[in-house]
């Protein structure tokens, strides 16, 4: 079980009463919750519709999220991406990718499912970075 200490929250009244963190820290390593496109403060999806929209968002919360333990993009080696469209993440992917810029990119596995928690959310995904 994480330590208080090792918590991140994105939206901590809503994680807390889900039972999830998003992010905790551990052995060198902040281990990223799955990211959807939501709103801060009542977890609306952001970009209903929308693949690029979707994308864009995650990736603001996850900088947010790495920030807070002086991460950034460049420290993630792994990540889980679950859509709900392959298609269309294929013909966003260049959002994705300009991201990481010229960076390594991470190990990352793609997967098309029926459904996520946000009936309207087309995509999510979790990610691990290596701050040790």
């Amino acid at each position: 079980m994480a330590h208080e200490s090792q918590v991140r929250f994105n939206v901590e009244p809503v994680e807390r009463a889900l039972g999830f963190a998003a992010c905790v820290e551990a052995g060198g390593f902040l281990h990223l919750s799955g990211i959807v496109s939501v709103d801060e403060t009542a977890m609306n999806v952001i970009g209903e519709g929308d693949m690029a929209a979707q994308i864009t968002r995650i990736y603001d919360i996850m900088e947010q999220l790495l920030a807070r333990s002086q991460a950034s993009l460049r420290h993630v080696i792994r990540e889980t991406i679950f859509t709900t469209d392959l298609a269309a993440l294929g013909a966003a992917v260049g959002v994705r990718n300009a991201r990481y810029g010229d960076n390594a990119p991470p190990a990352t596995t793609a997967v098309e499912i029926k459904a996520l928690f946000f009936p309207t959310a087309l995509i999510e995904i979790e990610a691990v970075a290596y701050i040790g």
